[in-house]
């Protein structure tokens, strides 16, 4: 499934279309694909940038992954982490998911939060889905991206919308990490 966001896009035979046309807003064309996929009966979804490489293999290990523990969250394991499955500690906040590439467990209800239009969605998906929403399980798997940044950094609109979405993410990112660990901190009697 392809959601194309501009028209006239040749796809292989087999692919589904979904079309959003709107504003941009990549948190939107995740949701977007991640909802149609799930009205056709999906209930494990890989989102993954237009300039990736993968197996068929890579999809099928972290969807078992995905499976097993019942994280609502996988991806690649980043280089030097710990693999396996990554819950609650927040703090120093260390992002496991990769946004160019993860898997969703449809049935979890975690989404992408649509203020963030191009930039810091995965930091916002990766914090809620550890502390909410089952976890994240990570893997190392066969894969590559291509073009990292690249779009970005030939665009002033889209280097600008990054910006604009690290002050969002900024103001919002020391909310959403402390603000379940000072919910469930006990309090101190003092007498």
């Amino acid at each position: 499934m392809i959601v194309a966001t501009k028209p006239d896009i040749s796809l292989p035979a087999g692919v589904v279309k979904v079309e959003d046309f709107g504003p941009l807003n990549i948190q939107r064309w995740w949701s977007v694909g991640i909802d149609e996929a799930q009205r056709r009966g999906a209930d494990v979804v890989a989102v993954l940038n237009d300039d990736m490489w993968v197996t068929p293999r890579t999809l099928f290990e972290l969807q078992d992954e995905l499976r097993r523990t019942g994280a609502a969250v996988a991806s690649p394991s980043r280089p030097g982490e710990r693999v396996g499955l990554h819950k609650r500690w927040l703090i120093p906040y260390t992002p496991k998911i990769w946004g160019c590439f993860w898997l969703l467990r449809v049935d979890s209800g975690l989404r992408p939060d649509q203020r963030y239009v191009w930039w810091y969605g995965d930091h916002d998906l990766d914090i809620r889905a550890r502390r909410d929403f089952g976890g994240i399980v990570t893997k190392t798997v066969e894969w590559e991206h291509l073009h990292p940044g690249e779009g970005t950094g030939r665009s002033d609109a889209l280097a600008a919308q990054t910006d604009r979405d690290a002050e969002t993410y900024q103001q919002d990112s020391a909310r959403i990490i402390t603000l379940p660990r000072l919910a469930n901190t006990p309090k101190r009697s003092f007498r």
